[in-house]
């Protein structure tokens, strides 16, 4: 814009993109002063609060920038955000009967902390373990929240069981710790679903707080206040002349039909960063030219998004592209047609990338923002850009895959990763063999499974990273056991216990394993060690066992 001269524009942006906010970003994070302050006071005196809103309309920011750091600065017990879904890679074998949600969770709020230890707690357990004693002796609040909260409402059939047992521990926590102050945040079109849930679950009494978009007040307040972060100024006029053209609605002809009355907070931070990007562009200044940027810089998120998405799902752009027009723009199309129908996980997709709404709805999905109309009317599929070879990125997409019931796809991704990852990403590498390792191991392919996880500890081994390596070992070991290999099992549980020599759930399979050996007595001492410490469900059912065959007392307390 005119009003800023070369050199400053040569800082950093002020606009973060379409990414969330963190922690570190807290130093730009604006606009959201009222809600923080209202949400802060609904967490501290409730024990169960939900935050709700539409898709992109900033939740994730407002907890990582906005409540946890200000629950910190006032020395609160406060947990990392929480999340039932990641793209953190464990080798199964490793960890038998675990709840991969509940896991993923508590690794989330404790990411220190070995898996094994976390397998072998519920979410009560964990809670209690993180209790703390204010000045005057009762116990201090604590305070945890779940974000993305409809990953885990609307996961496949399949994982129906493993979700259920989710939300049965989180509210029997919440029951059984006063002191919890849970806050759970998910989208507004999920909403009922978790309303159901709390009520089918009698928790304690709950209350809502939905989370707007930004009013064209406080979107000018985030422009002008980045801006002086970075010692920059925008003249008035130019900010009011962006806002109003993310706010313009316009047809087929380009001619504006409307203004929304809100600004939604990724298409500005989309626009934002385009507008003042690092080197800057061209002069901004004046209507037309504002708004053909603004166009550009939406466009091309757009085309990154579908092209992402049409990837990850192995779908052909003018395949995409078709559907998008039909279903979305309400266009014809030339080309092939598009198919019948998308996949659930495939829509799902867009869902998360922000690009669509409502797509459970009986009449279809909708374009989560009209404001995008005019762009996406003129991308053309050929010109979206091609996602670069971003291993990490695919590995991600790999275990999305996997979750979602598609194993065949999930391996697809993994060796990609594996076939444009670079030879010094050691650890990326050694995740995409413990990925294999993983669908190798569903499809009950043992010899290839141990194959994948010896090749994952070597690269662990060579990044000198032992917590890791024992866990392929451990791996290994329960593979071997149940081949029978009895005395491999042994060797290989032996090596991974010392690598990880407090874990209660490796210590238990080197226990399983003795037993299987006919060593009972060295099997009983292992496990009576476990329960010392750990309630582990394996040791102490399998240690039961073993006593009423020898005949002892009962196990440790």
């Amino acid at each position: 814009m005119a009003g800023i001269p070369a050199a400053l524009r040569r800082r950093r942006s002020p606009f973060i993109g379409p990414r969330p906010f963190t922690a570190h970003d807290e130093s730009l994070f604006f606009g959201r002063s009222d809600e923080t302050r209202v949400l802060l006071e609904l967490w501290r005196r409730n024990r169960l609060t939900i935050l709700h809103s539409d898709a992109a309309a900033g939740k994730t920011s407002l907890l990582r920038a906005g409540l946890i750091p200000a629950l910190r600065a006032d020395d609160a017990n406060v947990l990392p955000l929480g999340r039932a879904t990641s793209c953190q890679v464990w080798p199964a074998p490793a960890l038998p009967g675990s709840n991969p949600y509940v896991l993923t969770l508590l690794s989330s709020w404790d990411p220190e902390e070995s898996p094994g230890r976390l397998a072998a707690l519920s979410i009560s357990e964990f809670v209690r373990g993180r209790q703390t004693h204010g000045g005057d002796g009762r116990p201090a609040p604590l305070f945890a929240a779940v974000d993305q909260a409809e990953t885990f409402l609307r996961r496949p059939e399949r994982d129906r069981g493993h979700r259920r047992r989710l939300l049965d521990e989180l509210f029997q926590a919440l029951v059984s710790r006063p002191d919890l102050r849970l806050l759970l945040a998910v989208r507004s079109d999920y909403l009922d679903d978790l309303r159901h849930v709390v009520k089918d679950a009698d928790s304690p009494e709950c209350v809502e707080y939905h989370l707007g978009p930004l009013t064209p007040e406080a979107a000018a307040v985030v422009v002008s206040r980045s801006a002086q972060a970075m010692r920059l100024h925008f003249p008035a006029a130019e900010v009011e002349e962006l806002l109003e053209e993310l706010r313009t609605i316009r047809d087929e002809s380009g001619r504006a039909t409307r203004l929304t009355r809100a600004i939604d907070p990724l298409l500005l931070q989309v626009a934002g960063a385009h507008l003042w990007r690092d080197p800057p562009g061209q002069d901004h200044s004046g209507s037309p030219r504002l708004r053909g940027e603004v166009d550009q810089a939406l466009a091309g998120w757009c085309g990154r998004t579908l092209a992402a998405a049409a990837a990850e799902h192995e779908l052909p752009p003018r395949e995409l592209d078709g559907w998008l027009r039909r279903t979305l723009l309400h266009r014809g199309t030339s080309g092939p047609a598009p198919a019948a129908k998308l996949s659930d996980a495939f829509l799902h997709s867009l869902e998360d990338r922000h690009l669509i709404t409502d797509a459970r709805h009986n009449a279809g999905p909708d374009l989560r923002q009209r404001r995008l109309l005019d762009p996406l009317r003129r991308l053309d599929p050929g010109q979206w850009p091609q996602p670069p070879p971003d291993p990490a990125a695919l590995l991600c997409a790999a275990v999305r895959a996997r979750a979602e019931g598609e194993p065949g796809r999930a391996a697809r991704l993994a060796h990609e990763a594996a076939r444009v990852c670079p030879a010094k990403e050691m650890r990326v590498r050694a995740d995409i063999e413990t990925l294999l390792g993983n669908l190798c191991h569903e499809r009950r392919a043992p010899d290839e499974a141990v194959a994948r996880y010896l090749a994952a500890a070597t690269l662990f081994e060579a990044l000198n990273d032992c917590t890791s390596v024992g866990w392929m070992l451990a791996a290994i070991g329960r593979i071997s056991l149940g081949q029978g290999r009895r005395s491999t099992a042994i060797d290989h549980m032996v090596a991974a216990v010392s690598r990880l020599p407090n874990d209660p759930v490796v210590r238990t399979g080197l226990g399983q394993a003795l037993r299987a050996a006919g060593e009972t007595m060295a099997a009983l001492d292992v496990l009576s060690r476990v329960l010392e410490r750990d309630n582990v469900p394996e040791a102490r059912w399998t240690w039961n066992e073993l006593a009423r065959e020898q005949g002892a007392g009962g196990p440790p307390a």
